[in-house]
């Protein structure tokens, strides 16, 4: 059940709608930034005019351009952007992308109010103390919700590992959420985005750390999720690609109030060792954790899913499955590469923070039950 006692602040502002992202450089300008450091996505830039015309949209600043940010952003990634904002004299971070963009430019506006490498804030040898660079985050996938929250998971690769910054310093200020730049999402990144935006608002729903809110905004970006996914996937359905945009904005903002559960801590190390894209690697472990999880769930989840049209949490797991198979996303642990000999190191090293926030409690030997079954 939600906890009976709950508090709920959102430090962050929020624009959402169509074409909304040229507002961006009027923010920019209200803040009186001259200066601007622009942590872009490539595949932003290749569909948007480039470098020249990103330029010229946020004219008269003076714009200094990162673009290098890989899929799960390292330590060495976020250091160096970092020491080249400070370098340009930056007064604002603009993060334009996916995930994995928005997690790493809203750490290198920390750190440069913040003595010190990202590790050692994720090795605990440093604490944040004060709020970075005012950060506008504008995401162009609709999946993490990073625009809306305080996480920041930065990969280790020397522990191979996925640590994650969190602190409420890390909130962007202003997050502009515009449809229009999901429009050219590979099929296989609208999905595994899709996918991972879904997972974190059923672990958000059934999370012991759960409130009357959390579990309002996570029902309803479920039943959006499910409603409109497949479509805006497949056919990039105008209607369905809002949704999206919307429904995994709203799921971030309940994350950031709870967090997640087993499943994402799980998904790291087939990430890392396996190559599979996280919101894959995550829903992978989505219908085995639905039918782990069933014997504890409560009536407002039997109300859920009831509004998606199941009588019972098996035949959601199996719905999901099959959607899954639709969208081209693996559903079978051994289809990664995953053998028997591995699950016990994936088990023990799949279990987070976040892994006693699950609703049936879960160790290591269940884990490696649950993967068995999925192998």
């Amino acid at each position: 059940m939600p906890a009976s006692n709950w508090d709920f602040h959102l430090p962050t502002r929020v624009r959402f709608g169509w074409g909304r992202a040229a507002e961006a450089a009027e923010a920019l300008r209200a803040q009186g930034a001259t200066r601007v450091f622009v942590m872009a996505g490539r595949s932003y830039l290749k569909h948007q005019g480039g470098a020249e015309a990103l330029a010229a949209r946020l004219a008269p600043a003076a714009v200094t351009l990162f673009a290098e940010t890989e899929e799960n952003p390292s330590i060495a990634t976020v250091d160096t952007a970092a020491r080249l904002c400070a370098q340009s004299g930056a007064q604002a971070v603009l993060a334009i992308g996916g995930g994995s963009v928005l997690d790493a430019a809203k750490v290198v506006a920390l750190l440069q109010k913040n003595e010190g490498s990202v590790r050692d804030y994720l090795d605990g040898v440093r604490k944040i103390t004060a709020k970075g660079l005012f950060t506008v985050a504008v995401p162009t996938t609709s999946g993490t919700g990073s625009e809306v929250t305080p996480f920041s998971v930065i990969t280790n690769p020397e522990k191979q590992s996925k640590p994650a910054i969190a602190c409420p310093e890390n909130f962007p200020d202003l997050a502009i959420v515009d449809p229009e730049l999901t429009l050219t999402m590979p099929q296989p990144v609208a999905a595994s985005t899709g996918l991972d935006a879904l997972t974190q608002v059923i672990e958000g729903f059934w999370s012991t750390r759960a409130t009357d809110i959390s579990r309002a905004l996570a029902f309803r970006a479920i039943v959006t999720i499910w409603r409109n996914l497949e479509r805006a996937c497949q056919d990039k359905d105008h209607d369905a690609v809002a949704a999206m945009a919307s429904a995994s904005c709203i799921g971030g903002v309940q994350m950031a109030m709870v967090g997640n559960t087993a499943i994402h801590p799980l998904s790291y190390p087939i990430t890392l060792d396996h190559g599979v894209r996280h919101g894959f690697a995550c829903a992978l472990f989505l219908p085995a954790f639905l039918r782990f999880n069933a014997p504890v769930l409560d009536s407002a989840f039997a109300d859920l899913l009831g509004v998606l049209g199941f009588s019972r949490a098996e035949a959601f797991a199996d719905a999901l499955e099959a959607l899954m198979q639709r969208l081209g996303a693996p559903t079978r642990l051994g289809a990664v590469g995953v053998t028997e000999a591995m699950l016990p190191a994936i088990a023990a090293r799949g279990i987070g923070r976040s892994t006693p926030a699950n609703p049936r409690p879960v160790e290591a030997a269940e884990i490696v039950t649950i993967c068995r079954g999925i192998l």
